[in-house]
C-alpha cells in the first residue's frame, strides 16, 4: 500500500547549462538530508544546454531502489519549461512558468491543457524547493489543497474534495514510519477479498485498476475514505463498503516523534484473460482477480 507522493529536496540554485550530472538523496517529508537516511533519490542528467532528465526512485524495504517516474525537461527560455513526466502507471505533460520575486524566491505555475494545476513558491528552478504557500487544483478548476512549506518540508495543509466540500486538513504523505494495520496485512486483504466475493457483481470479465484512498488519523482510526481511481459505480461502492466495514485499529504514522495524519492508498488490480472466471487472490497490497 505504497503511495506515490511528490517530495522535493534541497540543493543550491543552479542554471540548466554547464552543470554536471548528479544524484541527490533526501528524507521523509521533503527534509533536506544526506545519504545516511534516504527516502527518495533523484538522478539529474544534463542532455544539452536546454535539456535535463530527472529519474526519481524510492528506497524499498529490502534496501533496493524502486523506479517511480522520469521528468524530461526542455527549457524554452529561462522562465519557461516544458516537462514530460512518465511513471510506471501514468504519463502527463505540463508547462511551468517562473516569476522572480523581490525576496529572491520564484513563483512557479504549472499548467496542463491551459488549466492551472499547481502554483506556489520555490527557492530554485531545478529542483523545486518549496517555500511558503503552494496551491493545487482539480481538473475542473476547483481548489484541491493549500499547503505551507518551510525549506521544502510540509508544515500544514487545507484540503477539499473535487465538488468543493471540505476534506481532512493537515495530512502528511511522507513520514518516518508509515501506518500499520494492527490485525495484520493478511487480515486487511482477506476482508477486502470477502467483500467482493460476497457481492452479487459479475466479476468474470472485470479488468483494470481501482485505487482507494483514506486517511489514517493520529489516533489510529481511518477517515476520509474515497475512490482515487474508479472502475464504475458498482465496483467503487464495493471497495468503499470494504473499508467502511473494516474492523480493527491502525498504528498511526510517526514524523519527528509525533503521531500524524497520513494519506494511504490501496490499489486493487483486476486481470482478465478470455477464459472462465476461476478464483481470487491477494498479492502484496494488490487484489488480483486471477483467471485460468
Amino acid at each position: 500500500m505504497k503511495q506515490l507522493i511528490y517530495i522535493l529536496f534541497f540543493i543550491l540554485p543552479f542554471l540548466l547549462s554547464g552543470q554536471n550530472d548528479t544524484t541527490i538523496y533526501f528524507g521523509a517529508n521533503g527534509k533536506m538530508n544526506s545519504a545516511e537516511n534516504p527516502v527518495l533519490k533523484k538522478e539529474i542528467k544534463y542532455r544539452g544546454k536546454n535539456r535535463v532528465r530527472i529519474n526519481t526512485e524510492k528506497l524499498a524495504d529490502d534496501g533496493s531502489w524502486t523506479f517511480l517516474f522520469t521528468e524530461r525537461i526542455t527549457r524554452k527560455n529561462p522562465d519557461l519549461f516544458h516537462i514530460r513526466i512518465k511513471g510506471r502507471e501514468f504519463s502527463e505533460r505540463i508547462v511551468r512558468h517562473f516569476e522572480p520575486q523581490p525576496d529572491g524566491n520564484l513563483k512557479f505555475t504549472d499548467t496542463q491543457n491551459d488549466q492551472v494545476k499547481r502554483s506556489g513558491f520555490t527557492q530554485s528552478k531545478i529542483p523545486l524547493i518549496f517555500q511558503g504557500e503552494l496551491s493545487e487544483y482539480y481538473p475542473n478548476g476547483n481548489i484541491k489543497s493549500v499547503s505551507v512549506y518551510e525549506n521544502n518540508e510540509l508544515i500544514s495543509n487545507q484540503n477539499w474534495k473535487e465538488n468543493g466540500e471540505k476534506y481532512i486538513d493537515n495530512i502528511f504523505y511522507s513520514v518516518q514510519r508509515e501506518p500499520r494495520f494492527l490485525r495484520g496485512t493478511q487480515a486487511l486483504h482477506q476482508h477486502v477479498l470477502k467483500t467482493f466475493r460476497d457481492s452479487k457483481a459479475d466479476l468474470s470479465q472485470m479488468e483494470g485498476r481501482l485505487v482507494v484512498g483514506f486517511v489514517v488519523m493520529e489516533n489510529g482510526e481511518i477517515d476520509g475514505i474515497r475512490i482515487e481511481k474508479g472502475l464504475g459505480l458498482e465496483m467503487n461502492n464495493l471497495a468503499l463498503t470494504a473499508f467502511h466495514t473494516m474492523k480493527g485499529e491502525w498504528q498511526p504514522a510517526r514524523l519527528n516523534g509525533e503521531n500524524v495524519r497520513f494519506y494511504q492508498l490501496f490499489p486493487i488490480n483486476f486481470i482478465y484473460r478470455e477464459f472462465d472466471f476461476d478464483y481470487l487472490e491477494m498479492k502484496g497490497s494488490m487484489l488480483y482477480w486471477e483467471i485460468n
